[in-house]
């Protein structure tokens, strides 16, 4: 009868096993940020407020903002700035909870270009929002105000959180193929 040696493998499975228990743990203790921002681009009147979002189901860590314009070097305008309300140079932060808003009061054309948002919640996310500055006219109004931009499909969101019944029977199933295998392990050895 061929014995096959195993016993070089059972420490490297059951490294394996808990490897995957620690990343599925992991990702159930953390909800996803899922970000919601001012898609596309932004375009006001010269003079006229602009108002950039981003939005997450979390809080946020930190943002940081910068600005390409004009095939310039990209500029920063807010770097890891965590809760609060800063401004700098015309342009204003306010972070709250999940909640991000850049303010541009008075827009001139310095102000044009692409805004490159890093957000940092539980995960790290990255968007550009193109801001363009037009001629004034009695019109044009600002393009989006909100500080909170509503969940566009709420039964999708809610169906890509974790659901705790799913993780208990993925140990389960985990616990049970473990036990399998070190009773083949076993048996194989004794005979």
């Amino acid at each position: 009868m061929l014995t096959f040696p195993l016993v070089s493998t059972i420490p490297t499975l059951q490294l394996f096993i808990i490897l995957l228990l620690v990343v599925s743990l992991n990702a159930h203790n953390k909800s996803w940020d899922r970000p919601i921002c001012t898609e596309g681009i932004v375009s006001v009147p010269r003079g006229d407020p602009a108002v950039m979002t981003c939005n997450i189901s979390n809080a946020f860590t930190d943002i940081t903002i910068q600005l390409t314009a004009h095939g310039k070097e990209d500029r920063t305008i807010f770097n890891k700035k965590p809760q609060g309300n800063f401004s700098w140079s015309g342009w204003e932060l306010h972070v709250q909870g999940g909640q991000a808003q850049l303010v541009i009061k008075d827009t001139q054309d310095d102000h044009t270009g692409i805004y490159l948002w890093q957000l940092h919640g539980c995960q790290r996310y990255y968007r550009n929002i193109t801001l363009n500055i037009s001629e004034p006219s009695n019109e044009d109004k600002v393009t989006d105000t909100r500080l909170f931009t509503p969940d566009p499909d709420p039964v999708k969101s809610s169906q890509l959180e974790a659901k705790p019944g799913t993780l208990v029977g993925v140990i389960i199933a985990v616990l049970g193929v473990t036990g399998i295998i070190t009773f083949v392990c076993y048996r194989r050895r004794r005979s």
